[in-house]
């Protein structure tokens, strides 16, 4: 043996140690290790056998809620409702043991009941600490190991943000040493802290994301006050006001004497929805929780409004009239909300991105979608196209060689940006398409290969599409009336494959593909609830977890060797 051979064999030892070490493809927060909800991870199922992949494990007792799990370092966190708290959780990834639970607060009141059963919220693990918000604002930062609390701020309490409608959905951003969240307050659109001991680093305050952006556009979006608007110059006059109850009557489509929320909200003004039943009783819910002038007039508060009720409206208009000229004005509507202080926060959450050497955090807000400096949360650059006017704007940004794009439903769509230098300090975001084709509600999109992927619909339902991600072009559409193959859903995607959750419950396999919808596999989830399949889809260490709120479902889809 010469003298080389005791290295020679070492290093074939090491080789093969390295070899057989596994690598970790962790989901350690909102839409993957990137924020694009797209993992790394080979070696997967290219197909799914009849009935789809083998169910490893499964528990129960979770707690309410739409929150998809976080996957990091041998653990799977969440956060659910359980009873009169808000809890956050570890389970064992080996078999979904659960670890520790600790209350972080308790369910907010009031706002629509939809997603009330609990909070939509992904944890953000970073190092040996995670970050939760609850739907109710509370915002904490616990140990990994054990659950405890290091620190917790309150959105509302501790930064003067307003509870959005149907409340906070956000994931906390941690980059760097900072945390990023949307308070959306007058005096906090997007905060950054200090991810070690929530201090304030900054505060970012948007033109036009506070309360006195709310008042204008309110009367052209409900169809009972355009219809009391007779001579539409916007202002609701005196007389106006005095013919209101003969105009309220007129409402009443089925001539049972009295309004519901959707004959209220009816008809086709600002969208309103028109043939289909289903949308329109959704859209026009909460709507006399939340303008107070149908507040007052539902004197009983049993949900409708009654003849004696509508005899009293002059009375509840002249309410309205803030500055006694006898009329009332848009803004005297528009701030006639039950809550005036309209939440500037949407429902999606941030991403980080690098554009010319400068870094910036991009937000769908309730109004537009942002990018503001990392540094000092300076407005950048701001693109309104992809915002819908109910503030409902809840799926997260994407970001790809120097373009944004953001999309919401409510008739809306989604927008394609350009961003580029302006000056020394600011940036432009110049549209380059847009296309009521990708009305992306809040199931996320991804893109793979220059093609976007995504739902296309809103509260009426919708299907799968593809587009060409640089000109909008639709390149395939399962809406087409012979398809319709894939429901609206939630996405994300690893190993060239496409994991796809309608909203019904049925998870599908699809392989990428810019000509046609390829389908790999598809499988119904079992021990359905009754609420919506709204929880994310995610992918990590060879295994797919599916969440329907009190359950969660663990699959083996990694490829035998």
């Amino acid at each position: 043996m010469n003298a080389s051979t005791p290295l020679i064999c070492f290093a074939l030892v090491a080789s093969n140690l390295f070899a057989e070490t596994k690598a970790t493809f962790d989901w350690p927060q909102w839409q993957g290790p990137d924020r694009t909800a797209i993992s790394a991870e080979t070696g997967l199922l290219k197909e799914w056998p009849d009935g789809g992949p083998p169910l490893k494990w499964r528990i129960d007792k979770l707690g309410g809620g739409y929150g998809a799990p976080a996957v990091a370092r041998g653990r799977i966190y969440g956060i659910s409702r359980r009873g009169e708290n808000e809890v956050a959780w570890a389970l064992s990834e080996a078999d979904g043991k659960e670890l520790w639970a600790t209350t972080i607060g308790t369910p907010p009141e009031g706002g629509m009941q939809q997603g009330i059963e609990g909070p939509g919220c992904t944890p953000t693990v970073d190092g040996d600490r995670m970050y939760v918000l609850g739907y109710g604002g509370d915002l904490a930062c616990l140990t990994i190991a054990d659950g405890k609390v290091v620190w917790k701020r309150s959105m509302t309490k501790d930064f003067g943000g307003h509870l959005p409608t149907w409340r906070y959905n956000e994931s906390p951003l941690i980059d760097g040493d900072k945390l990023i969240c949307t308070p959306g307050g007058n005096d906090a659109t997007l905060i950054a802290l200090k991810k070690l001991t929530g201090e304030v680093i900054w505060k970012s305050v948007l033109p036009g994301h506070t309360d006195d952006s709310k008042g204008p556009e309110v009367m052209a979006t409900i169809p009972a006050l355009v219809a009391l608007d007779k001579n539409s110059d916007k202002e609701i006059s005196e007389a106006e006001i005095d013919g209101s109850p003969a105009v309220l009557a007129g409402l009443d489509k089925n001539a049972d004497g009295k309004l519901e929320e959707s004959e209220l909200r009816g008809g086709e003004a600002g969208g309103g929805g028109g043939g289909n039943d289903r949308r329109n009783r959704r859209r026009g819910g909460g709507l006399m929780q939340s303008l107070k002038l149908y507040v007052g007039l539902n004197a009983d508060k049993n949900g409708t409004i009654d003849e004696a009720e509508i005899a009293s409206a002059p009375a509840a208009l002249r309410t309205l009239d803030k500055n006694g000229d006898k009329k009332l004005v848009e803004d005297e509507v528009g701030q006639a909300f039950q809550d005036p202080k309209r939440s500037g926060a949407g429902y999606a959450s941030a991403i980080a991105i690098d554009v010319e050497g400068v870094r910036q955090y991009v937000q769908f807000t309730a109004h537009s979608l942002v990018g503001v400096a990392a540094s000092d949360g300076r407005l950048l650059w701001r693109f309104d196209k992809p915002a819908n006017r109910m503030g409902i704007n809840c799926s997260s940004p994407i970001y790809s060689d120097g373009t944004v794009f953001a999309a919401s439903a409510y008739g809306t769509g989604g927008g394609l940006a350009k961003l580029s230098k302006e000056g020394d300090t600011g940036f432009r975001a110049e549209e380059v398409w847009s296309s009521k084709q990708m009305e992306n509600h809040h199931g996320g999109m991804v893109v793979v290969d220059g093609c976007l992927y995504g739902a296309n619909g809103g509260n009426g339902g919708g299907y799968l599409i593809c587009l060409d991600f640089k000109t909008g072009n639709i390149l395939w559409n399962e809406n087409d009336g012979d398809k319709r193959r894939a429901k609206k859903g939630s996405l994300a995607m690893a190993d060239n494959r496409i994991y796809y959750r309608t909203e019904e419950g049925v998870v599908l396999l699809i392989e990428p593909n810019r000509e046609r919808y390829v389908e790999r596999g598809r499988f119904e989830q079992p021990d359905r609830t009754s609420k919506p399949a709204w929880s994310h889809p995610v992918i990590a260490n060879g295994k797919l977890y599916i969440r329907d709120q009190d359950l969660l479902l663990c699959y083996d889809v990694k490829a035998q060797r």
